[in-house]
């Protein structure tokens, strides 16, 4: 009896030791089944954020009305049709004795002409080319009191008054007039009712490259 009593208790202990261990066991068995459910979760949750909201689309949405052209400029590109000549157009060989002063002659009485009977107000289409950058499209010009106020090209949108190639018709005459003191040859005729420059050509010295092109139709007062 004193055996078995004295196994008794060492029994007992390493059932108390076995018993310890399955509890500890079985605590790191549940905080890794806490551990996984809470990183599926965020994982759930994170999923869900990155998932792109699609707005349900509103109904009967079309495209927007039509901006009405109500100031007519695209009206006005129709005359842009080309012309292959311009019969009327007097040739100024400025290296020529006398062609300068020609030149000057035909100005003055053709400005003359147009500051006679010229609108105050008045729109017309232009166009200008130089050997660089080239050829430019048309655009059409608003001047009021004689200067210009707006421009706009073919697909009337509004064009910067800045550039170059915007001019009133005052201001074809200056420039016609600056060319008569520099350029080597002028073309240039004139409309025979307004009596503005409808073409000018110019060329510069001191060769053939240097070229300027100029159009200009379509003259209405407004």
């Amino acid at each position: 009896m004193s055996k078995r009593a004295a196994a008794l208790p060492q029994h007992e202990d390493h059932d108390h030791g076995c018993g310890s261990v399955k509890l500890a066991r079985n605590r790191a068995r549940v905080r890794i089944a806490w551990a996984k459910l809470l990183v599926l979760s965020c994982l759930i949750v994170a999923c869900h954020r990155a998932v792109p909201v699609t707005s349900i689309p509103a109904k009967n949405i079309g495209p927007g009305p039509i901006v009405q052209d109500t100031g007519g400029v695209i009206a006005f590109f129709k005359d842009t049709g080309p012309v292959v000549n311009f019969p009327e157009a007097r040739t100024f060989s400025l290296q020529t004795p006398g062609q300068r002063d020609s030149l000057r002659t035909a100005l003055r009485g053709e400005r003359a002409l147009w500051r006679a009977s010229s609108p105050p107000d008045y729109r017309f289409l232009v166009r200008t080319g130089c050997f660089c950058p080239g050829v430019r499209g048309w655009l059409l010009m608003e001047v009021r009191r004689g200067q210009p106020l707006r421009a706009w090209d073919r697909t009337g949108r509004s064009a910067p008054l800045s550039d170059w190639d915007t001019f009133s018709i005052d201001g074809l005459f200056d420039m016609l007039e600056r060319s008569a003191d520099h350029d080597a040859a002028v073309q240039v005729s004139f409309d025979p009712r307004w009596h503005f420059p409808t073409f000018i050509h110019t060329r510069a010295l001191p060769g053939p490259d240097m070229w300027a092109v100029i159009e200009a139709r379509g003259l209405r007062p407004i």
